[in-house]
């Protein structure tokens, strides 16, 4: 067997847990999209085009809000995300030398959090043959998950429908606690942030003057701002962390 077909079915095998953990979360998104009357067939491709469950839960979250502003879409979901450009340049000091141009970029948008986690810790340069490996199952699972989710929700009788609502805020949760299990720094920008939204909410000129959607914007430049200046992150911190990680696992 060569070289690379070993290392692609090595990736086929990384990436059927990531692939399993996806479907629960994608199928809370179309749940909750399919609460709100969205077409299957449009979010189905969306969520085709904009792989990241966080983004997309920001974008529902402005669907909900009756947000019309295109850039007000743009804008946030490229701050939900832009996590994802720093994990591509940081792994793209780990890749072989003959991972093309064109590999890299086929790959960029597979590069979630769990997929750019198992691969930092792969021994030795990366090859294409295992992004690839990598990357299969678990688009697999979200675009399962989202299809479940839709036709979950359609044999829900309408009571049981209207209660779907919860789901988006169900996602969120699970998109904050386990990093908040992990890190106190976490936990005190999470804090941070619902202090900032709340007293955003209190300004009567924040609500009808800017268009909806907004605040989160502000809410999630300000949390940033000051969770690096107020608590860095430095290396104590982050040996500490994972030997937390370490001992949950």
């Amino acid at each position: 067997m060569s070289e690379s077909k070993e290392l692609f079915q090595k990736g086929l095998r990384d990436g059927v847990a990531i692939g399993v953990s996806y479907i629960p979360a994608a199928m809370a998104i179309s749940i909750a999209a399919s609460k709100q009357n969205f077409p299957f067939g449009i979010w189905e491709l969306m969520s085709a085009l904009l792989y990241t469950t966080s983004g997309q839960a920001a974008i529902l979250n402005l669907l909900s809000n009756g947000t019309t502003v295109i850039f007000i879409y743009i804008l946030t979901f490229s701050i939900m995300t832009f996590r994802h450009v720093l994990f591509s340049l940081s792994l793209s000091q780990k890749l072989d030398s003959n991972v093309g141009i064109f590999s890299r970029m086929l790959f960029a948008p597979f590069n979630s959090d769990e997929i750019y986690s198992i691969v930092m810790q792969q021994p030795g340069k990366i090859k294409s043959s295992y992004l690839l490996g990598i990357s299969i199952f678990p688009y697999l699972g979200q675009m399962l998950g989202i299809s479940a989710g839709f036709l979950f929700t359609q044999s829900l009788p309408e009571s049981l429908k209207s209660a779907m609502g919860i789901t988006l805020y169900a996602v969120f949760l699970a998109l904050v606690v386990p990093p908040m299990r992990k890190s106190m720094h976490v936990v005190a920008a999470v804090v941070l942030a619902g202090a900032i939204s709340w007293i955003l909410e209190c300004i009567p000129a924040v609500k009808s003057g800017l268009p909806a959607g907004s605040p989160m914007i502000i809410c999630t430049l300000l949390t940033c701002a000051l969770g690096a200046i107020f608590m860095p992150v430095n290396s104590e911190d982050e040996k500490l962390e994972e030997e937390i990680e370490k001992n949950n696992i």
